[in-house]
């Protein structure tokens, strides 16, 4: 019994082998699979097998790179065991949700996926669909030709985001801190709720700048470019993070080529578009209306304007107002970090970034909640690689989280605690430096 005890632990304790891990994945996918087949889905009730099993399918693909990301965290077949139990929680949490329809699945989604199914690849790029680039469109084309419920398809392709901002968080972490940046996206409530309740994809264009960070970091400049390049693709709300490309250049890691690979990511990801009739006025239009399309200081966003009472005031004189706050942080912030950007390492780079979609975001006019997603899920990373991000990483999930659901918190709270985590998040940058 003693020689059989020994050989377990060793063998669950030992760096696994490729083809335990393989066996692994595979009974946990299989079990979730089998769960999935079993459960009282909604809107698969009364469908056909083969439309359950494609259905199932579909949400196998996230578990299934969840499980790949979780390969870079563990150290043995034991700690690889226990996050693949974690990745099977984290896709169980959120496909309780995957029959929740939202107001704005219901208002707008839906309707742009029955317009992308009901024409073809020529006539959907030549019309005005939704408020998504090109690149989202392309995706929900092809979700809407799945034999599969199209809240079910889109909120698999938000999981599936989920899966990769995790892997990146993994990254960033680095291989002894992984496990912890891991646990912590996945099962990050808002990460949660935006893919799982509301069928958003701020994930996808989340996992993408974190993505390119972590391959900036790591020395790959083209392909860190290409991934920032791809973020702006899917979601405006990328450009909160591009400045740190200022930063990463400085710091030698990025060079001037880069950028072309940069541009030339953005001609690529707009070139079926093109070809298909859509013309570059068409694609720019895509941004320059979501600037104007919302006017008012905030909406429901835990920023500056959530501390006032914003009921009558000059939305567009106070808005400008903001605008400027929020450029003059962005710039005292690159003159703070590009003559240390030599120096940085890893963790101060990662700061520095966190620190650009704070202040940018709380000061701007016209935020969302969702406006903070990026915030949410950097904060949790770097308190995964360092204990002194953790309080900051905390005010920030609650604050987050409390204008997702009602949590009985004010939104003037909220937006104090968001200011606090800036400000802790500043002197945290502070000791660093000093130490």
């Amino acid at each position: 019994m003693n020689t059989a005890d020994e050989r377990l632990r060793g063998l669950l304790l030992r760096a696994p082998r490729r083809g335990w891990l393989a066996a692994l994945d595979a009974l946990v996918l299989l079990a979730f699979a089998l769960l999935m087949m079993t459960r009282t889905l909604g809107a698969l009730a009364g469908a056909a097998l083969w439309a359950r099993l494609a259905a199932v399918g579909l949400l196998c693909a996230p578990l299934f790179l969840m499980l790949l990301a979780a390969r870079g965290a563990g150290e043995s077949l034991m700690d690889h065991a226990l996050l693949a139990g974690v990745c099977a929680l984290a896709m169980l949490a959120r496909v309780s949700f995957l029959d929740h329809v939202s107001s704005d699945y219901e208002l707008y989604l839906s309707d742009w996926i029955a317009q992308l199914g009901a024409n073809s690849f020529s006539a959907c790029m030549q019309q005005d669909i939704g408020e998504y680039n090109v690149l989202y469109q392309y995706l929900l084309f092809l979700l809407a030709r799945l034999p599969v419920p199209p809240l079910s398809a889109v909120k698999a392709l938000s999981f599936a985001g989920d899966a990769l901002l995790a892997g990146a968080a993994v990254s960033l972490a680095g291989r002894e801190r992984g496990r912890y940046a891991l646990c912590a996206v996945l099962l990050l409530p808002t990460c949660v709720l935006n893919s799982g309740m509301f069928a958003q994809c701020d994930s996808l264009y989340a996992a993408c700048a974190l993505w390119g960070l972590a391959l900036a970091l790591r020395g790959h400049g083209a392909g860190s470019a290409a991934c920032f390049a791809l973020s702006l693709c899917f979601k405006l709300q990328a450009v909160f993070v591009l400045p740190v490309v200022v930063v990463l250049w400085a710091g030698r890691k990025l060079r001037v080529g880069d950028a072309l690979v940069f541009l030339l990511t953005l001609v690529v990801v707009a070139l079926p578009a093109l070809l298909g009739g859509k013309s570059v006025m068409q694609i720019a239009a895509i941004y320059t209306g979501q600037t104007g399309l919302y006017t008012g200081l905030t909406y429901n966003a835990p920023t500056l304007f959530g501390l006032m009472n914003t009921a009558g005031l000059d939305v567009y004189a106070y808005g400008n107002f903001g605008i400027a706050l929020a450029m003059g942080a962005l710039l005292a912030l690159l003159l703070h970090a590009v003559p240390r950007a030599e120096a940085m390492d890893a963790e101060q780079a990662m700061r520095t970034a966190l620190l650009m979609v704070l202040l940018v975001v709380f000061f701007l006019p016209r935020m969302h909640e969702r406006y903070f997603f990026l915030a949410d899920v950097l904060a949790v990373t770097l308190a995964a690689r360092s204990r002194r991000a953790v309080p900051a990483a905390g005010l920030i999930a609650l604050a987050s989280l409390s204008t997702y659901w009602d949590l009985g918190l004010p939104l003037r709270a909220a937006s104090l605690m968001m200011l606090a985590a800036a400000g802790l998040t500043v002197w945290d940058s502070y000791r660093t430096q000093a130490d």
